[in-house]
């Protein structure tokens, strides 16, 4: 799990409550939808080099059908690098079927480490007017690993980098190609969890791009607080307030309001004091 701290956060716009609030579903998003148009897509400059080419081939050829290298070493000894060339002739829709499958059938949820972030607040929750959830990130929701080398199902810590070096497709990790961004993006200090959509608990249509909403129940004791917006207004704090009064499974939650000092910091108080 990298090692993430105890707590991390969720930025919220004020819609959202209904479902995350009052139904603890949370939505697990498409890498097609989310804000960096570069997600998914780091630089690739080839498929692998020539020498190693043909030692992966044989190792998927032996794996897969036993024999099959000796039918390809009697097509010649130039039959390998046509057959590299072919595989670099087709890089391009090579890249776009993977990214295509990763974003049908996978879908990540977004932490933060920061709980006051300003630009956040601003950014992901209408301009204050929305709220942000606590998790514990050490429940056992965060790491649903199905193999120990599992590069997804459990919480990743996103890498920021000032230039992505172009690199060989087979070379390139889960790390560089699911959890690495832009340093531009570093103000969010993510975390991420990628989980298969066959667990979702259920569909709700679809967002203003036309892509499916699905969602994930949130297990209610990994929930720490919630947060409601230094913009938001009485009739929402109170919608959260009653959310998590109607769950007794929410009985722990503590509800906190953040507040905008004048330099344009935030700070959370408890909902009373703020």
């Amino acid at each position: 799990m990298n090692n993430a701290g105890p707590n991390l956060y969720k930025y919220l716009h004020p819609e959202r409550a209904s479902s995350v609030l009052g139904k603890l579903l949370i939505r697990f998003s498409q890498v097609s939808v989310m804000n960096d148009i570069e997600e998914f897509k780091p630089p690739i400059n080839g498929i692998v080099t020539e020498a190693e080419f043909e030692q992966k081939f044989r190792e998927r050829a032996n794996a897969l059908c036993p024999g099959l290298m000796d039918l390809v070493e009697k097509q010649g000894p130039d039959y390998m690098t046509k057959l590299r060339n072919q595989a670099e002739r087709n890089l391009p829709q090579t890249i776009k079927t993977i990214y295509e499958m990763n974003d049908k059938n996978f879908g990540m949820l977004s932490l933060s480490e920061e709980s006051t972030s300003a630009c956040m607040w601003e950014r992901y929750t209408d301009h204050g007017r929305g709220f942000l959830l606590e998790f514990d990130s050490s429940h056992s929701w965060f790491s649903q690993k199905v193999a120990q080398d599992d590069d997804l199902r459990h919480l990743r810590r996103v890498t920021y980098v000032a230039d992505r070096t172009p690199a060989y497709l087979l070379a390139t990790s889960a790390q560089d190609y699911l959890y690495t961004k832009e340093t531009k993006w570093d103000y969010e200090k993510e975390w991420r969890i990628i989980l298969n959509f066959n667990s979702a608990a259920c569909k709700t249509g679809k967002d203003y791009t036309g892509t499916d909403i699905l969602l994930f129940a949130i297990p209610p004791d990994c929930l720490l607080s919630v947060t409601v917006g230094y913009n938001a207004s009485h009739a929402f704090v109170e919608q959260v307030r009653t959310a998590i009064a109607a769950n007794p499974s929410l009985s722990h939650v503590c509800l906190r309001a953040a507040r905008r000092r004048e330099d344009g910091s935030i700070e959370i108080g408890a909902i009373d004091a703020v």
